[in-house]
């Protein structure tokens, strides 16, 4: 009996402590006036305390808001979720660890057989539209005991980070046809070109490792789209160039991206499709910015293993004559630097050295070069370090971010004469129907 009640005595102490350490964590968010107002972890402004109004508080939706405001910005959240995910890896680690599910990928077929329905019928309902040598730099040395981690769609291997791609036969046709279809709106217009970049788990992870999990072929795959489009469509194939060139630092420990020097053998292979001079990198000036974390250091909560080996941006700055403004997201218009510096920026934006980071439109502009030619670049995020090398080629180089872009890519280059249409997107951005469909909504 007296056992009984010693226990009950203790769990009623344990469960006001409980609630006690509850209650002053609560006030102490309330109280603690330097609360956060942007993640650097998520990439993304926090919640901002609400606007009162007597609709919002009859309706429940101010305290609502004030409650997602609060946990939003309680200092230290960050902190508190990176212990969170590090706490869980000591549960244990094996060879490979799975968090969370990737997604399921379609057989890809062994060769391109064009479908018999309209593939693209799906979009147009809702579619609306307002208007030479090259200097190395070998790639960081690998942790020859790497053992595997996987963070849902990322997989950690050693001291790096791979994105996983699983391929979508209904939307690759998709982007297929919006490629064929701009190149049927185009000819005799301009030249349109096509660059799927392959993404780092398909050239830099070893290939006993790739084998392993599950991720779909990306040479596979990029050979199904460019035996899918059309032959008005100039297709350059890098795949092989980058695999050429895989044991240098062509792609990011720490994040999603390739650098600057991947890019760069893009950009060379471009020329040789394109008929046009390419300029050797001894041309540019070289610039680097270090300790580097980005999306994958990041999508693991900061895993340790990632943070223990940043990323060194290496940046090539074009002529000094050339400049550049961008139109931002909100209508806004701003001179800036092809290349910026960086040096000062958190560690997980200075990706955005190159032309400003995604913004819907962008000009630069070179004055050596003056017999009119031009060259829009459609893109995703990948497309940044690949425009600062056509500088050198074109008077005008236009950039449209067609995630955020609201025109017609035909009408721009109808009325701006523009002669070289280049399409670039890395091949996660091919298997999104949602991007496919905006890309579309763009033509």
């Amino acid at each position: 009996m007296n056992s009984k009640k010693h226990f009950a005595k203790v769990y009623k102490l344990q469960l006001f402590a409980f609630a006690l350490t509850i209650l002053v964590l609560f006030i102490i968010g309330f109280l603690l006036p330097l609360r956060p107002t942007e993640s650097e972890f998520e990439k993304r402004k926090l919640a901002e305390f609400p606007k009162f109004s007597v609709e919002s508080l009859f309706s429940g939706v101010y305290f609502q808001e004030i409650g997602e405001w609060y946990s939003d910005t309680y200092p230290g959240r960050e902190f508190l979720i990176s212990l969170n995910s590090k706490i869980k890896g000591l549960y244990g680690k094996s060879d490979i660890i799975i968090h969370g599910d990737t997604e399921n990928a379609d057989e890809i077929p062994d060769e391109y057989i064009a479908p018999k329905e309209d593939v693209l019928k799906e979009f147009e309902d809702e579619t609306s539209q307002d208007l030479p040598e090259t200097p190395k730099i070998d790639a960081p040395t690998q942790d020859e005991n790497a053992t595997m981690q996987s963070f849902g769609a990322v997989l950690v291997y050693g001291n790096r980070g791979y994105e996983y791609y699983n391929f979508s036969q209904k939307t690759a046709d998709q982007y297929i046809a919006v490629i064929n279809k701009q190149a049927e709106q185009l000819y005799g217009k301009a030249n349109v070109y096509d660059i799927i970049v392959p993404t780092s788990i398909a050239i830099t992870l070893p290939e006993e490792v790739r084998t392993q999990i599950n991720s779909s072929d990306q040479k596979k795959a990029i050979d199904y789209f460019n035996n899918g489009f059309s032959d008005k469509v100039h297709k350059v194939e890098i795949y092989e160039t980058l695999m050429s060139h895989r044991d240098e630092y062509i792609y990011f420990n720490t994040d999603h991206h390739w650098t600057s020097l991947g890019a760069y053998y893009a950009y060379q292979q471009f020329t040789v499709v394109s008929k046009i001079k390419t300029v050797p990198l001894s041309n540019y000036t070289q610039v680097e910015y270090d300790n580097f974390l980005g999306t994958f250091y990041s999508d693991t909560g900061k895993l340790p293993e990632l943070e223990k080996c940043p990323d060194t941006i290496y940046a090539y700055k074009p002529n000094d004559g050339a400049s550049m403004y961008f139109i931002d997201k909100q209508g806004k218009k701003y001179s800036w630097p092809i290349i910026m510096d960086v040096t000062k920026y958190g560690k997980s934006l200075k990706y955005s050295t190159f032309i400003g980071g995604d913004n819907p439109f962008t000009e630069i502009t070179n004055p050596n070069i003056t017999d009119g030619s031009s060259a829009v670049v459609i893109k995703e995020s990948f497309g940044n370090a690949f425009v600062p090398f056509l500088v050198e080629n074109y008077n005008k180089v236009y950039v449209i971010d067609y995630r955020y872009y609201n025109g017609s890519v035909s009408q721009f280059v109808s009325e701006n004469n523009v002669k070289d249409v280049i399409y670039i997107n890395n091949i996660s951005a091919t298997r999104n129907s949602s991007l496919v469909k905006k890309l579309y909504s763009t033509l």
